[in-house]
């Protein structure tokens, strides 16, 4: 079995193969190229096997490279400590250290969907990515404004409606009305691109409408928040249990103890995207003054006990997100009995 290490980038990618005994028998620097990638992969004997570090070429890499090996993995770059923390860093070593470590099995898979899951995870990543632009637009049209004096509160100051009334509060200041329009162009240019995204986002959700209707039935979670939640948990089965899950939304516990001495915090890793609509949730459901669902009972029964609304919305956002893998594992709508019988 050879053990191929490949060190990619956007032009250049450079390769070492080791044998079955874990010597380096080649190395070689070759452009990265369809072409070229494949010839090399074809002129090593079989049986062989591909390890790659995540990136933004890595699916192109991987996709024509698999058939022509016994095994490809991308690996989480995150976890090979002995490439991202090593004093000796460089191409030469790096492609060694990934085949290296191929050849002893310490090398952790990337996680891909299926193509249908895919398209809908891109999709909710483009979302995300237009909201945040959006927002970013907002706060530079209300930072020209209160630079010109003018302090701006609430969404007034975004609506067509009352822009007129903005413009001339603007010229009364000697501000200038050429860069405010620019500003108001870029507002009508992201906003509409957002819109764009949520109706790309429904099309692509279509196949799988049941799950989203089930995930909406949860307490705190709109057609945003399931399609994300769809788009990283997919059928409910990936993550094997619910301290992983928690993990990988980004709100477990983060321990650093030893002797039974040492600190807990919130989680600073997992998916963001995740954690802010699981957050959201729960921020919802806190903000429900009556408690007319079993999720919203328990918050307000867990704050008159006297815990801390930080906690009690993190341990909600983790009740919202076993729920949602719940409702997708076994295709249920959400039910108060659930939570009232596992207090």
């Amino acid at each position: 079995m050879k053990h191929i290490g490949l060190d990619v980038h956007s032009t250049t990618t450079l390769a070492t193969v080791l044998n079955n005994r874990g010597r380096k028998i080649m190395q070689r620097q070759i452009r990265t190229r369809e072409c070229e990638l494949i010839d090399f992969i074809k002129s090593i004997p079989d049986p062989k096997r591909v390890a790659l570090e995540e990136s933004q070429v890595s699916d192109f890499v991987t996709r024509i490279l698999e058939p022509h090996t016994e095994e490809i993995i991308r690996c989480q770059p995150q976890h090979n400590r002995l490439i991202s923390s090593s004093e000796d860093k460089c191409d030469i070593t790096d492609s060694y250290n990934l085949a290296e470590l191929l050849y002893l099995n310490k090398l952790k898979p990337v996680h891909h969907p299926d193509w249908i899951y895919r398209q809908l995870r891109e999709g909710v990543r483009s979302y995300w990515t237009s909201s945040r632009d959006l927002t970013q637009v907002k706060n530079r049209l209300k930072a020209f404004y209160l630079f010109n004096g003018i302090h701006c509160q609430g969404t007034k100051v975004y609506s067509k409606r009352t822009r007129k009334q903005y413009v001339e509060r603007l010229r009364r200041c000697s501000g200038n009305l050429n860069l405010l329009e620019l500003n108001y162009q870029s507002l009508d240019f992201f906003r509409e691109k957002k819109a764009k995204h949520v109706r790309l986002l429904r099309a692509l959700a279509k196949p799988f409408q049941d799950d989203v209707n089930r995930l909406k039935s949860i307490p705190g979670i709109g057609s945003i928040g399931a399609y994300t939640l769809l788009a990283y948990l997919e059928n409910g089965w990936r993550i094997p249990n619910k301290r992983k899950l928690w993990q990988y939304c980004g709100i477990g516990i983060r321990k650093h103890e030893s002797n039974r001495k040492g600190r807990r915090g919130a989680s600073r890793k997992g998916n963001r995207h995740l954690k802010n609509v699981l957050m959201t949730a729960a921020t919802t459901i806190a903000a429900n003054r009556r408690s007319d669902n079993a999720l919203a009972w328990r918050w307000h029964a867990r704050k008159d006990a006297g815990v801390a609304s930080d906690r009690v919305r993190r341990d909600t956002a983790r009740k919202i997100a076993v729920l949602a893998q719940y409702v997708l594992r076994f295709k249920e709508q959400y039910d108060d009995g659930r939570i009232i019988t596992t207090q």
